[in-house]
């Protein structure tokens, strides 16, 4: 059983219609039955604003229209997200805020800050709103953040993977995944080597003993990186080993930097086969 998680944020984001599939529901969901914790789902969508005032009649009703649209599978979301949650068990409360995309990071962060975590669906495109609330709430939430990918809607913390580097991003990741860390049968302490960009890399036999400590089952692993990527590395092994989940320390470089030579963190949520748990 998954202890000292309280309270989780769930994240769903309302754009396109009511058939729209959110893997994160369902895993926060069963995350918060297993821990006994109470769920906050905010299901938001974005309000659209004219920027010029001289635009026609029929344009500013279109707009309305779609707001309209937007705010009614938003609240649609946060009714159906309850339904789920009191057939579960668990004690949930839904918000359905329709806001402006600068109100609406600054709600979701002041909101993330109020729970244990986050928990959001992962966006795989690196230039969209989602990707930019990943981020925001990665940077300046101050709490961690799950990411979902879309064929995963159970939680489990059977075998964990903690990528470690030895940077303080990734200790600061370690100690806020400690609840899972230690409800896990095996956790399996990454070490990648031979990456184009690293040096040096802190292997995880330093990490063990604190994290043995602290009553989890830990063993170390040390994997050449492959063709010198470690998003790749990651991916392979955690897909080979059938792990639940990885855990890391998330890196947020300039957008134009990450588009021109990549990164670990960017290349994994564009792309993970399970939940990435990322404290920044």
């Amino acid at each position: 059983m998954v202890q000292n998680i309280k309270s989780v944020l769930i994240g769903l984001t309302k754009e396109f219609g009511p058939d729209e599939v959110s893997s994160a529901l369902g895993y926060g969901l069963s995350l918060a039955q297993q821990a006994a914790a109470h769920a906050t789902v905010q299901a938001v969508s974005v309000k659209l604003d004219l920027t010029s005032a001289g635009v026609s009649r029929v344009v500013s009703g279109i707009v309305q229209a779609e707001n309209r649209r937007l705010q009614a599978l938003a609240e649609a979301a946060a009714r159906s997200a309850q339904a789920d949650a009191a057939a579960a068990g668990v004690i949930c409360s839904a918000r359905a805020p329709h806001l402006s995309y600068p109100d609406l990071l600054a709600v979701f962060r002041a909101q993330a800050r109020l729970n244990d975590l986050t928990i959001v669906d992962a966006e795989p495109e690196a230039l969209t709103l989602d990707r930019d609330l990943i981020e925001a709430l990665l940077m300046d939430s101050g709490r961690p953040l799950l990411v979902v990918p879309s064929d995963q809607d159970v939680f489990g913390t059977r075998r964990i993977i903690l990528a470690w580097d030895g940077s303080g991003r990734a200790a600061r990741a370690a100690a806020d995944a400690l609840p899972f860390l230690r409800a896990a049968e095996t956790v399996e302490i990454v070490s990648v080597t031979g990456e184009k960009d690293l040096a040096d890399t802190v292997l995880g036999a330093d990490i063990a003993p604190h994290l043995t400590r602290h009553g989890v089952n830990a063993v170390v692993q040390t994997l050449p990186a492959l063709e010198g990527d470690v998003a790749e590395t990651l991916r392979n092994h955690a897909t080979l080993t059938r792990a639940d989940m990885i855990v890391m320390g998330g890196y947020v470089h300039s957008r134009l930097r990450e588009l021109m030579f990549g990164g670990v963190t960017q290349s994994l949520l564009k792309q993970s086969p399970v939940p990435l748990f990322l404290s920044y």
